[in-house]
């Protein structure tokens, strides 16, 4: 599963709730990591790590980057969702 930190969890919880738990939105970096603030070099850092483990895919578009969830990244949106707390 995911996060050797708590951080990427967070990250990519965000992410989660930029997107609406949706596999087919994309949304910039500014869109979720305005959720996480005063932490913007380690959000990338972090998003980096999601990319790389498959969780985030990016997808470039005109303007800027921006990021979409892979069906892990929404397996694991939807698994915190069911947790209680």
């Amino acid at each position: 599963m995911i996060a050797k930190d708590g951080f990427e969890a967070a990250v990519l919880i965000s992410i989660c709730k930029a997107t609406k738990t949706s596999k087919s939105a994309h949304v910039p970096e500014r869109s979720f990591a305005r959720r996480i603030p005063n932490e913007g070099r380690l959000v990338k850092k972090a998003l980096r790590e999601l990319i790389r483990e498959g969780y985030v895919s990016m997808h470039p578009t005109r303007g800027e980057m921006t990021y979409q969830l892979t069906n892990e990244g929404l397996a694991f949106c939807r698994e915190m969702a069911r947790r209680p707390g």
